[in-house]
């Protein structure tokens, strides 16, 4: 069984740093034969020889030795290679080549060290070297099927056509209200959280939050410190049955007021059909109207993504219906698992000052 580490060796000499060397010692029984029979476990960094920008002679120059363990210049651009391109740039100098080079010593006589003392079969190593081979195997499986240049431009348009909900929204903003029944008690309670935020964000939402507990008629929204959650002038395309029923539960008075004011401000009280409204909007997304040609890119990116996740889940499914699996799902009644506290859910559609799951118009 391989040791599979995933410590970086420059994590390694920098855990090791100011602290004093200590003797390691071989153990009983222990053979330089059988000592190097366990180093030889430990799996080297291998890179693809159409990858490497060395000659096959070069890739097999040895520049470090630890007994009769050879560590090649091979080695050492694979391992260069799997870092991110701002860690590589830090070793464009011989002296730091030099540093990373004694770190990945230390980092082969801890891991041939930990593998003789036997945690080459330690449950948590095999645990840990299980998930990380099987996500590298999802991952390889996906990647090799699924190139981005397999999807045509009709592949784009379709997509894009299908969700027009990612590519065109209208303005929308996120609105909290205070219903009460008359214009005097409306002007009141919009004078006095004015006058109590001084002109600070914060103020007015500590404000707010106790006005509407003690003064909103809504008694659907208190629970959510008054908000309606997003709203618009048109509904979004793609729009889910249940937000357009709670978008039409909204006074269009509200929505056109609301649309039209400056986040975490007060404006004048509202008149609906259902009484006098105190508005504060808590946030704002502009309108996306973006073409095919615009989001081209993006649109590639998302059908890779969704393809990959696909095969994915049919290549789960093929190893689930080929295996022979039997459950027991009874016996985990067994287990003594604390319930989980209960927590207040939002009516759907209903944020809590919240910016909405759908990516921005940076996202996309």
């Amino acid at each position: 069984m391989r040791l599979i580490l995933a410590l970086s060796p420059l994590l390694l000499l920098t855990a090791a740093c100011g602290k004093p060397a200590r003797p390691h010692p071989a153990g009983p029984g222990i053979t330089p034969a059988a000592l190097q029979a366990t180093v030889e476990q430990v799996p080297k960094a291998r890179i693809n020889a159409d990858d490497s920008q060395l000659t096959a002679e070069q890739r097999e120059t040895v520049v470090a030795r630890i007994g009769d363990h050879a560590i090649t210049l091979g080695e050492i651009e694979a391992r260069l290679a799997r870092e991110p391109a701002v860690v590589r740039s830090q070793f464009a100098s011989v002296q730091k080549r030099k540093e990373y080079l004694t770190s990945l010593v230390q980092f082969e006589l801890l891991a041939a060290e930990a593998a003789r003392r036997g945690l080459a079969t330690d449950p948590e190593v095999l645990e840990a070297a299980k998930q990380a081979m099987v996500r590298k195997f999802l991952a390889d499986a996906a990647v090799d099927a699924v190139k981005p240049e397999s999807f045509t431009d009709a592949d784009l348009k379709a997509y894009y056509d299908a969700n027009p909900g990612l590519y065109h929204k209208p303005e929308q903003v996120e609105v909290s209200h205070i219903l009460v029944k008359d214009a005097a008690t409306a002007d009141r309670i919009a004078k006095e959280l004015r006058s109590a935020s001084e002109g600070a964000p914060a103020k007015l939402v500590v404000a707010w939050n106790d006005y509407v507990g003690r003064l909103s008629q809504d008694q659907a929204t208190i629970p959510y410190l008054g908000s309606l959650g997003l709203v618009s002038r048109t509904p979004p395309p793609g729009a889910t049955p249940a937000d357009l029923e709670r978008l039409a539960r909204v006074p269009a008075e509200v929505i056109a007021a609301a649309m039209g004011r400056e986040i975490f401000t007060i404006g004048t009280p509202v008149q609906s059909p259902e009484g006098w409204h105190v508005l504060m909007v808590t946030s704002k997304i502009p309108a996306v109207d973006k073409a095919l040609d615009d989001v081209r890119d993006s649109v590639r990116t998302r059908l890779v993504k969704r393809e990959r996740d696909l095969r994915r889940q049919k290549l789960v499914d093929d190893l689930r219906a080929a295996a022979k699996i039997e459950l027991n799902v009874e016996a985990l009644r067994q287990l003594p698992i604390e319930p989980a506290p209960v927590k207040g859910k939002a009516p759907s559609g209903v944020t809590t000052n919240k910016q909405p799951a759908d990516p921005t118009p940076s996202e996309l």
